[in-house]
C-alpha cells in the first residue's frame, strides 16, 4: 500500500561508491540493523533510523580511501578486503561511525585508533630490526 513505508530512504551513494541508489539503500538498511542490534546488547539506546544517518553520514564524509593506511577503497565490489565497510569511532553505544577497508577493520578488531596505531608501529618497528621481514 502506498503510504505505508515507514521510512522511504531517498539517500543518494557518495560518488566514489559506483554502486546505483537501490544498492546503497539496501546496504544502508542492513549494516544498520545488523550494527544496532550488535550495540544494543552492549547497551546502546540508539535506533535504526539513527544507525543509519549515521553511516550514510560516514559515507559521504569517507573520500574512497582508508582512513588508516591511506590506500583506496574499492568502489566497486561490497566484497573483498579493500571493500569499504562501517565501524564505531569509539564506543559501540553511540551511533558514530567510519568507513574502513574490510582489511582495516579486521586487523583493528576492537582496538581503538590510538592502540591500533600504537600497534601498528609495533608491528613496522619489530620488521625494521628482524632480518626475516619480507
Amino acid at each position: 500500500m502506498a503510504g505505508m513505508r515507514s521510512h522511504p530512504m531517498t539517500f543518494a551513494p557518495p560518488t566514489w561508491l559506483n554502486i546505483d541508489a537501490d544498492t546503497y539503500k539496501r546496504l544502508l538498511n542492513r549494516t544498520a540493523v545488523t550494527i544496532t542490534k550488535r550495540a544494543k546488547k552492549r547497551g546502546a539506546t540508539y535506533q535504526v533510523k539513527e544507525a543509519i544517518d549515521a553511516i550514510h553520514a560516514a559515507f559521504h564524509r569517507c573520500n574512497g580511501r582508508d582512513p588508516y593506511d591511506g590506500l583506496p577503497l574499492d568502489g566497486e565490489r561490497l566484497e573483498g578486503s579493500r571493500c569499504p565497510t562501517v565501524c564505531p569511532v569509539a564506543n559501540e553505544t553511540i551511533a558514530q561511525f567510519e568507513i574502513l577497508s574490510h582489511q582495516t577493520k579486521e586487523a583493528k578488531g576492537t582496538m581503538n585508533a590510538e592502540e591500533f596505531i600504537t600497534h601498528c608501529r609495533a608491528v613496522v618497528a619489530h620488521a625494521e630490526t628482524t632480518s626475516t621481514a619480507k
